[in-house]
């Protein structure tokens, strides 16, 4: 089902029509931009219906009389965009399956997704950080599934070859070693399609042009405002 579900969705259209392009696909669970251990080979699916509505005959999920095959719960970040949402839920209305969207502010969005695990598709964004260690294990590492620990492992993933890569990949001193741990974890993640990684999205600052060094930093506006100023004849 979950193949099915990444050959739904067109990674390439979400950007330019869901997010008006200020994004880029990111397929795999290392963002493109950490270039440094992203795996370029790591390819996002095609987009295919139909392909993704034999999936679903051939798993015995047919369409009922009302076009429809089952329901799915999908879950979405209050913090990101409604269009990405939308955008899913369309693709998958495409090929029979009816997402409904659960629209819940971020504490009650917190709560049904890692402490009560009431959903079934969630749309979250999990910062990769400076380094995957630090930003990217913790969605898939099985002992970082704990009921109630946010932007953690909240779809229960267990591979112990997953468990053995993260782990040495943590303590690794040579670069290219780690780099190759790294690239070896997102094939296998890849290929079992713990996920359906979708973009990289960066933050968008809207500020008037009188405005100056309100993001000196590459911590964006969460940087201090002490170097800010505004320029009188701007």
């Amino acid at each position: 089902m979950r193949l099915a579900i990444a050959h739904a969705i067109d990674l390439q259209k979400l950007v330019d029509v869901a997010l008006y392009g200020y994004a880029q696909v990111s397929p795999s669970p290392i963002s493109t931009a950490l270039p440094k251990w992203y795996d370029p080979s790591i390819k996002a699916r095609e987009p295919d219906p139909k392909l993704a509505e034999k999936l679903l005959d051939d798993a015995g999920y047919p369409r009922g009389a009302d076009g429809k095959r089952f329901k799915l719960r999908l879950a979405y970040n209050a913090f990101l965009p409604a269009s990405y949402a939308d955008f899913i839920k369309q693709s998958l209305a495409a090929v029979g399956i009816d997402a409904e969207i659960l629209k819940l502010d971020l504490s009650t969005f917190l709560k049904t997704v890692y402490t009560d695990r009431a959903w079934d598709l969630v749309v979250e964004s999990l910062s990769n950080t400076f380094d995957p260690t630090l930003g990217v294990q913790r969605a898939y590492w099985s002992k970082n599934f704990k009921i109630g620990l946010v932007f953690s492992n909240a779809s229960h993933y267990a591979n112990p070859e997953v468990d053995q890569i993260l782990e040495a990949a943590a303590i690794e001193p040579d670069e290219t070693k780690r780099r190759e741990l790294w690239y070896k974890f997102q094939h296998i993640i890849h290929d079992d399609v713990v996920s359906v990684d979708l973009v990289a999205a960066g933050a968008q600052i809207v500020a008037n042009k009188k405005v100056r060094d309100f993001a000196p930093g590459a911590q964006g506006i969460n940087n201090s405002f002490a170097q800010i100023w505004l320029a009188p004849n701007a």
